[in-house]
């Protein structure tokens, strides 16, 4: 079963901020130093950006399959066996680790001994409900 991230305001508010700093740095060489070189590398930084934002709004989304937990986003992939998760949880605070999460808050799955990813599914419920009926021993 495939469930697509979750998408809020913060994914925005980076994406502004980072535009409206570069739009602000080539403002002020155009106006102040009448510097228009500065425009052909800045418009291609800011439609890169915009592309790979883009992209990974795209891109991420997790797959309960038949035997692991499958997380995607870009070309980046972690395939997490379910004996090995431990379990899965409501974010409580601020998260500093793996994150495949296009919004602020999301699920923290924790696995192996050590390991803990932060996840941000549509349907967190749902996906909660789906992932504990394919191993009844994770702990949510």
């Amino acid at each position: 079963m495939r469930f697509n991230t979750k998408r809020d305001f913060s994914f925005l508010i980076i994406f502004l901020f980072v535009f409206s700093l570069y739009s602000g740095i080539a403002l002020y060489s155009i106006l102040i130093e009448n510097d228009y070189t500065v425009l052909i590398p800045f418009s291609l930084i800011l439609v890169f950006l915009a592309m790979s934002f883009l992209s990974i709004l795209n891109t991420t989304y997790f797959i309960l399959d038949h035997d692991k937990l499958i997380c995607k986003c870009l070309f980046f992939k972690r395939e997490i066996p379910y004996s090995n998760i431990r379990k899965v949880e409501k974010q409580t605070g601020i998260y500093a680790g793996i994150k495949f999460s296009t919004a602020w808050r999301g699920l923290v799955v924790y696995y192996n001994k050590y390991d803990d990813l932060l996840i941000s599914p549509e349907k967190e419920l749902e996906f909660m409900h789906e992932i504990q009926k394919k191993c009844p021993t994770i702990q949510i």
